[in-house]
């Protein structure tokens, strides 16, 4: 078994009890809210992706922002998507990896992920395939924790991640950076890039 599949099955395992844990009003409402606070004001998108969306907790924080926007969420356990279709029956819900996203071409303007990214097993991948389904000019709103060397030893399934090799895996997916910044206590980072025209 590879340390992916070990990383999805510890979150299928949690699926029933993910939205009502208190680590969702601790630590994730202050990420999402970090990452809606990423957008420009006055974008109004038409259609919003969210990778690695687990419970559909930030999808639906987007729909109160933007009620119009048709919204889509994937995530690699099947649980979590369950509970998602469950809690948000507005948006649509795929079970998928980020690295293999089973989406059109130039599908949403507005994509983000949120304390995913150090799961994704080929990072770069992940971040080429969300150059491919937003739309030219889109905006992807990536907010994470920074995962310096030797996390492993707390996190065996995290990737190392730093704001410069960040920076660089967007300009080589094509996401023309915007902004990056860091957060709660720094040890959040906050980037959004922009796929080119």
């Amino acid at each position: 078994m590879t340390d992916h599949t070990e990383d999805v099955q510890s979150f299928e395992r949690r699926a029933s009890t993910y939205e009502n844990s208190f680590f969702q009003r601790l630590f994730f409402d202050r990420i999402h809210r970090n990452a809606l606070h990423a957008v420009p004001e006055g974008l109004q998108p038409e259609s919003i992706l969210d990778i690695g969306c687990g419970t559909g907790r930030l999808l639906r924080r987007a729909a109160a922002c933007w009620p119009d926007a048709r919204l889509t969420g994937v995530d690699p356990a099947e649980g979590m998507v369950k509970v998602a279709r469950r809690l948000t029956p507005a948006a649509e819900f795929q079970v998928s990896l980020a690295e293999s996203l089973a989406l059109p071409d130039s599908y949403a303007d507005l994509a983000f992920s949120t304390a995913s990214f150090h799961h994704w097993q080929d990072q770069q991948q992940g971040l080429r395939q969300i150059a491919r389904v937003l739309r030219p000019g889109g905006l992807f709103v990536l907010v994470d924790i920074l995962m310096p060397l030797g996390i492993g030893k707390i996190h065996p399934h995290g990737r190392h991640t730093n704001a410069a090799a960040v920076r660089a895996m967007f300009t080589m997916a094509g996401l023309v950076m915007q902004s990056q910044r860091r957060a709660m206590g720094w040890f959040i980072l906050v980037t959004v890039g922009r796929r080119g025209e």
